[in-house]
């Protein structure tokens, strides 16, 4: 009896300790999952033609989430620019850069519209090397963002 217990209990044990979950990054192999809005570049500030108001912004890798709410036009003929500025260190001595969002407008208007858009934010690196960090500063956001890129 003792030698069948043991005998189950090291084939259970044998056949639970195979099974192996394996949770993958989807950036480890460069699979983005999300839909790129626009990519970012670096670029002379220019003004917005429409008011909006940044709700919310956060970074993931090289991708920045930004939730917005604008006035939308009926036709859905806005285009969107996200635009750096020129290097420099901030107060800490960091690699620090201005960027801005833009949105350019036909003259008519709907609704208030609410989305979030997702920027590419490779291009706003100081250097294209694995952990190269770059302070944002978006204009219209409170916080400073730290970015970190991450190479492909």
């Amino acid at each position: 009896m003792i030698q069948q217990f043991t005998f189950v209990l090291l084939l259970s044990t044998a056949l639970f300790s195979c099974k192996k979950a394996t949770v993958i990054d989807p950036y480890f192999f460069q699979n983005v999952i999300e839909k790129i809005d626009l990519k970012s570049k670096l670029g002379p500030f220019k003004k917005s033609d429409k008011p909006f108001r940044i709700i919310d912004a956060y970074i993931d890798a090289n991708l920045l989430y930004l939730q917005i709410e604008y006035k939308a036009p009926c036709s859905g003929e806005d285009s969107f620019e996200f635009i750096g500025g020129p290097l420099y260190y901030d107060e800490q001595n960091r690699d620090a850069r201005d960027a801005y969002l833009y949105i350019k407008s036909s003259s008519e208007t709907c609704s208030i519209f609410n989305e979030t858009k997702i920027i590419d934010l490779r291009p706003l690196t100081s250097v294209e090397q694995r952990d190269a960090e770059v302070v944002l500063n978006i204009g219209g956001w409170r916080t400073k963002m730290t970015y970190v890129y991450i190479p492909q």
